[in-house]
């Protein structure tokens, strides 16, 4: 499903990530974990393609990023630590516009994460406007609504209500039936809620 070989990052004549390899070819909840600073969320961008690693290749079942970019992220759907989106869109425009990008798309849990997240009132809110965690609802809704084989997503409970916390921890692990899912996610109380196990975790040093 998610293959990384070799995969390396500098910053600063720094090495943040140094020849970094691993396979997931199973469904499931896998998780990158790491002390702050060692390198977990350049990763992730590196494996869904949002940041070029300095070595190393990715592929998305089967489609290596470099030589198939296209084919590899219609495979992939990630959410990001922060929330890059234009200030001027709405939480309705933001998910419009996703969903027009997509290949697929999963209208119903759309739906029932907008409900869960209380996210009705600000459809129409501008990203400038809203609070980080109603920002991070929509990021999460855009990822976890994309008909994706791999979900990568950096520190997804940050900022959100119990309401949300519960809705999320059911839709990973729906997900998971099927689908890969590799995040990060530093809060242990939430660990067993989403199906994180110690099997599954992968630990930067």
């Amino acid at each position: 499903m998610l293959k990384a070989v070799g995969l390396s990052k500098r910053y600063g004549g720094r090495a943040v990530i140094d020849d970094w390899s691993c396979a997931w070819s199973e469904p499931g909840v896998h998780r990158i974990a790491g002390a702050n600073g060692a390198g977990k969320s350049t990763l992730l961008a590196m494996l869904s393609g949002a940041l070029a690693p300095d070595a190393g290749e990715v592929s998305v079942g089967g489609e290596a990023l470099k030589t198939s970019r296209s084919g590899a992220l219609r495979g992939l759907s990630y959410c990001p630590a922060d929330c890059p989106v234009f200030p001027f869109l709405s939480g309705r425009e933001w998910l419009a516009f996703v969903r027009s990008v997509r290949g697929g798309w999963n209208g119903g849990l759309m739906d029932e994460l907008i409900a869960a997240f209380g996210l009705p009132a600000y459809l129409d809110t501008k990203f400038d406007r809203l609070s980080l965690g109603t920002a991070r609802k929509f990021m999460l809704v855009a990822t976890l609504a994309a008909d994706a084989e791999v979900y990568i997503l950096d520190e997804p409970t940050n900022a959100l209500d119990d309401a949300s916390l519960e809705a999320l921890q059911a839709t990973v692990r729906t997900l998971a039936r099927t689908r890969l899912i590799v995040l990060s996610c530093h809060e242990a109380s939430q660990h067993a809620a989403l199906g994180i196990t110690a099997e599954k975790t992968v630990t930067l040093s």
